[in-house]
């Protein structure tokens, strides 16, 4: 398979902490219906302090806004919403106890301890998921990061109207700025690292840290020879003609402000 395009929209201003302030806000900014869910993973025992599988239903619905007469729906799922609310019942002591009960409390008492993401809004045409200060935008490009990478020398048209796209969902959750990589090969530990700070992320893409990160387990990757193939790509610069691609080059990051937007 090929290395998939991921774009990154940066410090949104969406009210992640309240799930439902936060199905309404984002159906009316996508102007789409939403159902409101939670995955339902555990089922809690309090008296006997054991977690099992949650079975049937799988999911649970919490609410449901509409924004106008279709009868498609997306579905918004909270991501920790089962796993707070058990946490807060009981306290994290107990339930480091219970995790040795079965496999169940152990993979309750991981997601926990590692949280990721906070909601997933899925449909036919779109997935994104949002983290607390990133959005993992959903534009789609066909044929993955080569073809990307080709339109930069040969098809600008294409690529100003792709970035157009961008800027259209960006402005929709709030974000000003996006970072594109691959989710594969050294862009992988950039689209791992989306539930980080907004300015930590873009400081880790945009400093070449991944590389050092990728570098730990490759060993026979050379960092040093690696960038100096590796290209960085500012899109307002590309489009004012200030950027000059080799034939050794290749695109790793694209980062943009948007500021010839505006």
């Amino acid at each position: 398979m090929g290395w998939d395009v991921v774009q990154i929209g940066l410090r949104h201003n969406l009210p992640v902490d309240d799930a439902f302030a936060m199905v309404q806000e984002v159906a009316r900014r996508m102007n789409r219906n939403i159902r409101l869910v939670y995955r339902n993973r555990y089922e809690y025992d309090v008296a006997k302090n054991v977690v099992f599988d949650g079975g049937e239903p799988l999911w649970v619905g919490l609410a449901k806004v509409e924004v106008n007469d279709s009868t498609d729906y997306l579905q918004m799922e909270v991501l920790n919403y089962q796993v707070t609310s058990i946490l807060e019942s009981v306290g994290i002591e107990k339930l480091r106890l219970a995790s040795h009960k079965n496999k169940y409390g152990e993979y309750l008492l991981f997601d926990i301890q590692t949280p990721y993401g906070l909601y997933e809004i899925s449909g036919n045409d779109i997935y994104i998921r949002i983290f607390k200060e990133n959005v993992d935008l959903n534009v789609n490009v066909q044929g993955g990061w080569s073809c990307l990478e080709s339109v930069f020398t040969e098809n600008l048209e294409w690529l100003n109207n792709y970035r157009t796209q961008i800027y259209n969902q960006a402005k929709m959750f709030g974000c000003k700025e996006v970072v594109i990589c691959s989710d594969q090969g050294p862009g992988e530990f950039i689209y791992d690292k989306m539930d980080v700070s907004a300015e930590e992320l873009k400081e880790y893409a945009c400093s070449f840290q991944y590389l050092n990160d990728y570098a730990q387990i490759n060993e026979n990757f050379d960092v040093e020879d690696w960038k100096k193939s590796a290209k960085h790509i500012f899109l307002p610069s590309l489009f004012s003609n200030q950027v000059v691609l080799t034939d050794n080059d290749f695109i790793e990051v694209i980062y943009d402000d948007f500021s010839d937007f505006l």
